[in-house]
């Protein structure tokens, strides 16, 4: 009997002994900076003011034919149809910020193709078979799946205000997918953060 028991104690201290073994405790740290800077964005070229803070992007009508192949590995894209220029102008009293970083969101949007994750999917519903390239100035694409962002130099004049230009152009894509025609929508949220 006393056999048994010690067996018994010996399993009950190595399970006791395992389990504390996979334990573990640590400190989530967060580091960052508060600012005043209240920027506005001025859409410019192909894009308009929607409503709130929705910037409304004017892909046009475009045929299949057209667009130009994603091709896996390749970065740039031949024509980029659609210029969005945003004007960036923060008011005096941003301190010593002198840049501003655009970071977007497509998880939050319409997602990422699923074919080629650098390209923002289509939204549901409508057409299939194509993706959007987001591209910055050089038509080098803006890799969706890779916490994208595109930067600027914030411009400071002799009263404190601050004024840069993001250059940002937008295209279709074909991607290895059926091609089916209808509405070919997409959103992207983006967040403007300064240092």
């Amino acid at each position: 009997m006393k056999k048994t028991s010690l067996l018994a104690l010996a399993i009950v201290a190595h399970a006791a002994l395992s389990s504390s073994a996979f334990a573990a405790s640590g400190t989530l740290q967060f580091n960052g900076e508060l600012n005043n800077a209240s920027c506005t964005v001025t859409p410019g070229g192909d894009a308009s003011a929607g409503t709130g803070n929705n910037i409304l992007v004017d892909m046009g009508d475009v045929s299949f034919a057209d667009l130009q192949v994603a091709s896996p590995g390749v970065g740039n894209v031949g024509v980029a149809v659609t210029d969005l220029n945003f004007d960036i102008g923060c008011p005096s009293g941003i301190g010593a910020l002198s840049r501003v970083i655009m970071s977007f969101d497509p998880n939050s949007g319409s997602g990422l193709d699923s074919i080629d994750g650098r390209l923002l999917a289509l939204s549901p519903g409508g057409a299939s078979g194509a993706a959007i390239a987001l591209v910055n100035s050089a038509n080098d694409i803006i890799d969706m799946s890779s916490v994208p962002s595109i930067s600027a130099p914030l411009d400071i004049d002799e009263d404190g205000v601050g004024t840069a230009n993001i250059a940002l152009r937008a295209t279709y894509l074909r991607t290895s997918g059926a091609e089916v025609p209808g509405a070919a929508n997409g959103s992207l949220p983006f967040v403007l953060r300064y240092e």
